[in-house]
């Protein structure tokens, strides 16, 4: 076994160097960035077969292709499993294969997992109270296992026999931000070296399907991030992985990097649970660019939080010009959530994966194919099709319910 790297800096430098992910856009990085690019849409008409679901409902949102592998890395047992670890785990996989998984298995008692949920195992939660309440019947023994929010955490951990720091976040949709966040810090601070970092999310229960229902913030139609005809979210499901890395242990090991993350910043509105607030929105972008020490002229890509609901939109466009001023006519912005859905836990991570993407491959994908500009949205957003991006810096925003903000700033890797 070779000896765990250690270096004494408390302000390293973080880089990824591994990616992997789960999504109703395609299972592997490549199939993932090539329908988002293509502006193509997941979104599409969804009918449950759980028992908790009346037979008659149906229902819009992004899932998960059914075509997942049946076997699990390490023997791990999926029957212990609900949808959101188990995305987890594959997505993890991936992360691993391309970051170099034998080698960094051979120091696994150091390499620690942190990743966010909004929801956890909602599905076994809804199961148990469907046979305690209406059947009369003892839930199942797994319920806990399966229905805890670090459900996905410990199924990655057992599944590698990983031993480093590991703990669950849960800050609704910033969730995958904050856990990405946090782990960058981690390293950065010189309490790891290297970090399994990203989020995970299944498509809701019935009983949690109605609850959206009833906020009144589900689209019927479809989701379009700062357009006019804009009605709603859509919700979606998955998993994103990134394998987070001191550059002193990449470069130790003669990693491929892929990106780099200069900025993590956060904060609370403490003003509504539902209704954001652009102040401090605003506060939250403009201390990542500090945090990353760049000039906000410098910024070429944003990967909006985008859920195409009326507040917010408006709310994250006017965050955008509070800190951007005459640039936010230049910055490009898109939203994934149009062809993905919102993957509430989930999000951050596969944003923070496709703005990587953008930067390596110097293109940022389109927001909607079509749009009907809003005169309260005035942004320099990307419509029809993919655009080039000239430039190394960009931001990935994430605003939660709650009030919960997250913003990562990243880079195209520069030695």
């Amino acid at each position: 076994m070779s000896a765990p790297f250690r270096s004494n800096n408390s302000s390293r430098r973080v880089v990824i160097t591994g990616m992997g992910l789960v999504s109703p856009l395609g299972n592997t990085l490549d199939s993932y960035w090539q329908r988002l690019c293509a502006g193509e849409s997941s979104i599409q008409i969804q009918v449950r077969n759980s028992k908790q679901w009346p037979s008659h409902q149906s229902w819009l949102a992004a899932a998960v292709s059914s075509n997942l592998p049946d076997d699990l890395p390490g023997k791990i047992s999926p029957h212990l499993l609900d949808d959101f670890a188990r995305y987890a785990v594959l997505a993890a996989e991936q992360a691993l294969q391309q970051a170099g998984k034998d080698v960094i298995l051979e120091r696994r008692q150091q390499v620690g997992v942190i990743l966010g949920t909004a929801v956890g195992g909602d599905e076994s939660r809804n199961e148990a109270t469907y046979r305690a309440y209406i059947k009369q019947r003892p839930p199942s023994p797994q319920t806990i296992i399966r229905a805890m929010a670090n459900g996905a955490v410990s199924a990655v951990s057992l599944a590698y026999g990983l031993q480093g720091i590991h703990y669950a976040v849960s800050s609704a949709c910033a969730s995958g931000t904050h856990a990405i966040g946090q782990a960058y810090q981690s390293i950065r601070n010189g309490c790891a070296e290297l970090i399994l970092a990203g989020g995970s999310e299944q498509l809701p229960s019935y009983s949690l399907y109605r609850s959206w229902q009833q906020m009144g913030v589900l689209s019927p139609d479809g989701c379009r991030p700062f357009c006019a005809s804009r009605n709603g979210i859509i919700l979606g499901e998955g998993a994103g992985v990134l394998v987070l890395e001191s550059l002193a242990s990449a470069r130790a090991r003669n990693a491929t990097i892929h990106g780099e993350i200069v900025g993590f910043a956060h904060n609370a509105s403490a003003k509504d649970w539902i209704q954001p607030d652009a102040d401090t929105m605003a506060h939250c972008i403009r201390t990542a660019i500090q945090a990353a020490k760049w000039k906000q002229e410098e910024v070429i890509y944003i990967n909006a939080h985008g859920t195409g609901t009326k507040l917010n939109d408006i709310a994250e466009t006017a965050a955008i010009h509070q800190v951007f001023g005459s640039h936010a006519s230049t910055v490009k912005v898109s939203s994934s959530k149009a062809h993905h859905g919102h993957t509430l836990g989930a999000a951050g991570a596969l944003e923070c994966i496709a703005t990587v993407l953008a930067l390596q491959h110097r293109t940022a994908p389109p927001n909607t194919i079509t749009h009907v500009p809003d005169p309260d949205c005035k942004l320099n957003l990307i419509t029809g099709a993919a655009t080039p991006l000239d430039g190394d810096y960009a931001l990935s925003h994430s605003f939660a319910f709650g009030g919960l903000n997250g913003v990562l700033a990243l880079q195209r890797f520069q030695e």
